[in-house]
């Protein structure tokens, strides 16, 4: 149970979501440029990382990487998905 705590503490999602949150805490400011970069160019970056890490990792020996990295990009395209929807949602019942 304790090394399996460990891993889970020093895994790089749990540092991904402590930066995201620290950044959020911090100001909220500097991070919502950032979300919209990431929220306007979603449909780049996610394909490009997916298919970089599926094909292209394997074959240059980064293959242990590809699915922490396909984790990670899939976590935050969804979470983007998410927040679009949101405010989609959000923006109709306010329209009604």
């Amino acid at each position: 149970m304790k090394q399996q705590l460990k891993q889970l503490l020093y895994h790089p999602l749990t540092a991904g979501a402590l930066l995201v949150s620290t950044l959020g805490q911090l100001g909220f400011g500097l991070f919502d440029p950032l979300w919209g970069v990431i929220s306007m160019t979603s449909g780049y970056w996610y394909p490009a990382i997916a298919a970089s890490a599926a094909t292209i990792f394997p074959e240059i020996g980064l293959a242990d990487v590809k699915t922490p990295v396909l984790v990670a990009a899939t976590v935050l395209y969804v979470t983007v998905l998410a927040d679009k929807g949101i405010d989609r949602a959000q923006a109709y019942f306010e329209n009604r």
